[in-house]
């Protein structure tokens, strides 16, 4: 997956991000230890996500090569895009 930030007047950046990457983010294991260091508010809205799930969605998105996922503009000219 890559990341694409482009500011109006300014360079731009991108990021590439392995799928396999994010696959190991969403482990269990991963999940719990960075839950003892949230704040309660925040761990709410991580404990709602099923990472089961997503990591089936993005082992998935192997087979999406090139699909462009996000392609937004501000009205300040600031870019963001994130192609698989």
């Amino acid at each position: 997956m890559r990341i694409y930030i482009k500011e109006k007047g300014k360079i731009g950046l991108f990021i590439p991000v392995p799928l396999w990457f994010l696959r190991a983010v969403c482990n269990e294991k991963f999940i719990k230890f960075i839950l003892k260091y949230m704040e309660p508010e925040q761990r709410k809205y991580i404990e709602s996500i099923d990472f089961g799930k997503l990591s089936k969605v993005l082992k998935m998105l192997k087979e999406y090569k090139g699909l462009e996922m996000v392609n937004v503009e501000d009205s300040k000219g600031t870019k963001v895009k994130i192609v698989v």
